[in-house]
């Protein structure tokens, strides 16, 4: 199982269906889980413990898939935990919960295991230290566009292998090893999450923003008159995605898998526009004016780009409303909008500060609020 050979599946198929999308190394897997359960039900005596080293090389199998397609550390090493901070926490959570469950010994599992059990998961934990992920990474790093087309069929085929394991293992485990049954079932919950988050991070190594961010806040932002016309950064951004969806609609990608694509990159120039003008470090009325208009010609020509999508630029809307709030509403503000780091949240307090003649003191005692606030 590699990074090559998850790439090597059916091509979705053109026109107006689409075919599907199942990598070697998914479908070795359904046909392994298969006979396996096709075992337990002709040897009763081996069933429980056959169940739980079926549901253990599973959940093996799709946390490898993560951390090949994923471009930040794996789970249970140093910095996974910090790495991307839009990542849920409820992901975050259940892939060191499947890191622990295939990697740990007995004795770190949260449940007491029968001797058996335990010679089960030692071996579970042996299979796992011994995968290379250097080694399967290797053949996706001389790909182009990040290794977008073996990243797709890699995930589609992880989603077809979760239905598979909704229909046929989980039931399979009810019936034969309830205990092992929740670990079914989440694992087949996390599929759509862990396929998102992976899509995230390949929409967004597609985009080059900080060139654009750099812009942003190297610009005056304090004209004296109000502005006419959008800043050039907007036609490169509306560039960008224009050129994102372009080789996705050529690749053939299927819809789902599209639209969580160029949704995910939609919402990282989002994030990065909202990076840009907290580092702006003064504004007048007018130069706020020419973000609002800028934001709004973004939006137009994206929605009639994506007219099927829709998109909202509502994260970076509500932040540039911000920049109009007196500074005395600005920590009932904060607690209202959670998903905006400290620093963005500093900065309003400093442009805000600034042009409502707040004195040092005070804007330090706001600060000092915020940080209480956070804590």
């Amino acid at each position: 199982e590699g990074g090559g050979g998850e790439g090597n599946g059916a091509a979705a198929g053109e026109g107006e269906g689409e075919g599907v999308l199942l990598c070697s190394t998914a479908l070795n897997t359904a046909r392994f889980v298969g006979r396996y359960l096709r075992l337990v039900r002709e040897v009763e005596p081996v069933a429980v413990e056959a169940t739980r080293g079926l549901v253990g090389l599973v959940q093996l199998y799709v946390l490898t898939v993560f951390n090949v397609f994923w471009t930040g550390p794996p789970p249970g090493s140093a910095g996974f935990e910090e790495h991307d901070p839009g990542m849920p926490a409820s992901l975050r959570q259940a892939l060191l919960a499947l890191h622990t469950s295939t990697h740990a010994g007995a004795a770190e599992q949260h449940e007491p295991l029968t001797d058996s059990a335990a010679e089960l998961q030692a071996d579970l934990a042996r299979a796992a230290a011994s995968v290379s992920l250097e080694r399967l990474r290797a053949p996706l790093e001389s790909q182009e566009m990040f290794a977008l087309p073996q990243t797709i069929v890699a995930m589609e085929s992880l989603q077809l292998l979760a239905e598979l394991l909704r229909s046929h293992l989980l039931p399979a485990a009810e019936a034969s090893a309830p205990a092992a049954a929740p670990r079914v079932r989440a694992l087949v919950e996390q599929v759509g999450p862990i396929t998102v988050q992976i899509y995230r991070g390949v929409a967004r190594g597609m985009l080059d923003l900080e060139p654009i961010v750099a812009a942003i806040r190297s610009r005056s932002w304090a004209p004296r008159e109000i502005g006419t016309q959008h800043s050039p950064y907007v036609d490169q951004l509306v560039q960008h995605v224009q050129q994102l969806a372009g080789s996705l609609s050529q690749l053939g990608v299927p819809v789902a898998a599209y639209r969580t694509l160029v949704g995910e990159a939609i919402g990282a120039i989002c994030e990065h526009l909202v990076d840009g003008y907290a580092g702006v470090k003064k504004a007048s009325d007018e130069g706020r004016a020419q973000m609002s208009l800028d934001v709004k010609t973004l939006q137009a020509a994206l929605r009639k780009l994506l007219p099927e999508m829709a998109p909202s630029m509502a994260h970076v809307e509500d932040y540039l409303r911000a920049l109009y709030l007196p500074p005395q509403e600005l920590l009932a503000w904060a607690r209202a909008h959670p998903q905006y780091s400290v620093r963005h949240r500093t900065a309003l307090v400093a442009l805000n500060g600034v042009s409502s003649g707040l004195k040092k003191r005070e804007q330090q005692d706001l600060l000092d609020s915020l940080a209480k606030q956070d804590g």
